[in-house]
């Protein structure tokens, strides 16, 4: 039988023309024809490429080096110092670095702990509505702490006045938390904003109401030549928050404006500027945030009680520490402009160095993964003509990605100013409301850098910000209206307002808009693989663990303090000889935050809520020598239970054992640790627990059962 023949490899062009009129076509022209066809079609794809499109990438990560060295101009000018000395300071004119200004470890270590030191916050005055059951309860980490991105990691971002720090989950994540507190009365009002029993904001921290204005006035109304009696204050209230979105310390070495709008660094004679002794930027904000956070004028006088803090200010300012001794004036060596200087130090310090981008850009070719090369490629990938990147770069470059891809100098922290400000089209942060109510206009909205410059063409725009350590900041842009890496992603590939408002102003940016160019379609138009490729690299390869969990080896240091600071029977012992305590601040005070519920979430204490809550023993299963009781606990009162909830069982007899205890009490009692959902119990709420005991004999195991609030080891 004959074989059919196989029509796959049948001749394509033979077959349509084999008619008598056609001309004939052998294979090996049809080939030849199809070669060049090939041919002319690479050669249009090279075009493309050499364009930097994202249509045909390569692989080869010495490839995409070289291209990203091409896009940036020196592919050094994203890698970041291996020294802190070496990273951006204010300089003179010789470029050599200016004394008042200088880097050292003596510095950057006392500013770290000065950072997290609730010591400071003593300027609690009643008259403006202060609490001063709030005094030293807060520092600046308050709002800045390590597991956060050194951000607050909640949309409202709270100081003085606030309760908590944050709880781990079940699976070992931690859960930033912090609120008004609730062990307060109330203020004389409440507000739309912070209903029920807990202390409320009377005005954002950065706003003041003067007897000439009557209404809530940025802070460049104190400049007036009569401004009029100051009525209220937003620095002085009983709660300290900030209308906006906590912003990020990494990367602030590298910028010559800081805080969102541009207020830190603006010279004193701008309409909004604040400035009066002319600091750099990072000294600037430490001045004002000293005001903004109740620590100006009273800190001091705290310090100058801790011996350890006085040891560590002679060695960060030797020539004012000899002034204060010839002298004998403390005042000299430990006051506001050295507390300023060392923090403003320590800031310039706060940086990331051992993420897989940066191993990448040393030339570690397996740094990044396949899908984290193609987010790079887009990040640095123009988005105009047919390139189709994301243009990422042309806002966010140098080594922490917060400025201008031209936007160098020999310092390093920058030239350009206005550059590096844009609107986005974004709303209000929430607690913008109050400013609303203040001022008495529904239709306010935050204007951003327009506030600090007075100029309408800077109306609603704010400051670029670092890339780095994203996948902990959980809120982004300044109204924290955006709680994913890829939510943010989305809003720049649609290029859609999300504000009416801003969304009009003829300041909205066609970087946003129309990044693909002038009468393009809106946004990135990026395909949803593309934009998890970019989510991928901004999420992950921008990530250090090390800037959270303390690693010996890396060069990345903990935002928080470590082992390493605050082991001082170690590494400090001419501290520890001055009374500092392991694992506490110099003053004494844990570190970060000192009311009940952070003690609590960081198991220096815990709460009795046996009497808060109902117990009840549903059933009691015995089997030979096993025991398994389940319980019902109820939370019966009007207060949350929060944190962990710790059920500790006491009075067992000789050999009968706790077999699913998380753990035993210093006192040697057995305990179960239950992760609460959301890190709370609330009223009325009930959980159900089992304790599985086994005993040496078949007598029924007794015990007695004591609940405790917090998390670590009791």
């Amino acid at each position: 039988m004959q074989k059919e023949p196989n029509r796959r490899f049948e001749d394509p062009i033979k077959r349509q023309g084999d008619t008598p009129a056609s001309k004939p076509v052998n294979r090996q022209q049809f080939l030849k024809r199809m070669v060049c066809a090939l041919a002319f079609a690479l050669l249009c794809v090279g075009a493309v490429w050499s364009h930097g499109s994202v249509s045909a990438q390569s692989d080869d990560p010495g490839q995409l080096r070289q291209f990203i060295d091409q896009q940036v101009g020196g592919i050094q000018k994203l890698m970041v110092p291996a020294n802190n000395a070496d990273l951006p300071q204010p300089r003179l004119a010789d470029g050599s670095p200016d004394p008042q200004f200088k880097t050292t470890e003596a510095k950057r270590y006392l500013g770290k702990l000065l950072f997290h030191d609730p010591v400071r916050m003593a300027r609690i005055m009643p008259q403006f509505g202060g609490v001063l059951a709030t005094r030293q309860t807060a520092s600046c980490a308050s709002c800045h702490q390590g597991e956060s991105a050194s951000k607050a990691g909640t949309l409202l971002n709270f100081a003085a006045g606030g309760e908590g720090k944050g709880y781990t989950d079940a699976e070992g994540n931690f859960i930033p938390r912090r609120r008004p507190r609730l062990d307060i009365l109330p203020r004389l009002r409440e507000t739309p904003l912070f209903p029920g029993d807990s202390l409320v904001d009377e005005l954002p921290t950065l706003t003041d109401i003067y007897e000439l204005a009557g209404v809530a006035t940025p802070a460049r109304a104190r400049k007036q030549p009569d401004p009029g009696q100051l009525l209220r204050t937003g620095r002085l209230d009983a709660l300290d928050s900030v209308a906006r979105n906590a912003p990020s310390v990494i990367g602030a070495a590298f910028n010559n404006r800081l805080l969102l709008g541009g207020f830190a660094g603006e010279p004193d004679a701008s309409p909004g500027g604040l400035n009066p002794f002319n600091f750099p930027a990072q000294e600037s904000v430490a001045l004002l945030l000293l005001d903004a956070h109740r620590m100006l004028d009273f800190q001091s006088a705290e310090l100058q009680k801790v011996p350890a803090f006085v040891k560590l200010f002679q060695d960060a300012f030797p020539e004012e520490a000899a002034q204060a001794a010839a002298k004998k004036d403390l005042n000299l060596l430990i006051n506001d402009i050295t507390v300023l200087r060392a923090t403003a130090t320590f800031m310039r310090t706060v940086v990331t160095r051992n993420t897989p981008w940066d191993r990448f850009l040393a030339g570690d070719n397996s740094a990044l993964t396949p899908a984290q090369q193609r987010g790079a490629r887009l990040f640095f990938t123009p988005a105009t003509g047919a390139a189709g990147g994301a243009s990422c770069y042309t806002c966010h470059s140098g080594p922490m990605l917060n400025k201008q891809v031209n936007d160098h100098d020999v310092a390093g922290m920058g030239q350009f100013v206005e550059e590096n400000f844009f609107n986005l089209g974004l709303g209000d942060h929430p607690v913008q409301a109050l400013n609303r109510q203040a001022r008495n206009d529904p239709n306010s909205l935050d204007d951003g850098r327009r506030e600090i410059t007075g100029r309408e063409d800077d109306a609603f725009k704010f400051r670029v910000v670092t890339l780095r350590q994203l996948k902990d900041a959980r809120f982004f842009f300044h109204n924290g209206a955006f709680t994913t890496v890829r939510d943010v992603v989305q809003y720049f590939n649609a290029g859609v307002p999300q504000n009416e408002q801003s969304g009009a102003a003829n300041t909205l940016t066609p970087r946003f808009t129309n990044p693909r160019g002038p009468g393009s379609p809106r946004g990135l138009g990026l395909s949803e693989a593309q934009v998890n490729d970019l989510t991928d690299f901004l999420e992950n390869a921008l990530y250090d663990p090390a800037f959270v969990h303390f690693d010996p080896n890396s060069t990345t240091d903990t935002f928080n303090p470590n082992v390493r600071d605050l082991n001082y029977a170690i590494y400090r012992p001419d501290l520890a000889a001055l009374g500092a305590i392991n694992g506490r601040m110099p003053s004494g005070l844990p570190m970060a935050n000192n009311d009940a519920l952070s003690r609590r979430d960081m198991g220096l204490e815990f709460l009795d809520v046996t009497g808060q809550v109902n117990t009840s023993l549903q059933s009691s299963l015995r089997f030979g020598r096993r025991q398994d009781d389940v319980y019902t606990i109820t939370n019966s009162s009007s207060s949350i239970v929060d944190t962990h909830l710790l059920i500790v069982v006491h009075g067992l007899s000789n050999g009968v054992r706790l077999e699913n205890a998380s753990g035993i009490t210093s006192s040697g009692a057995p305990y179960i640790r239950v992760f609460l959902t959301n890190g709370a119990l609330l009223p009325g709420q009930s959980i159900t627990e089992r304790l599985f005991f086994t005993r040496p004999n078949p007598l029924p195991a007794r015990y007695s059962l004591t609940l405790l609030s917090g998390q670590g080891k009791p």
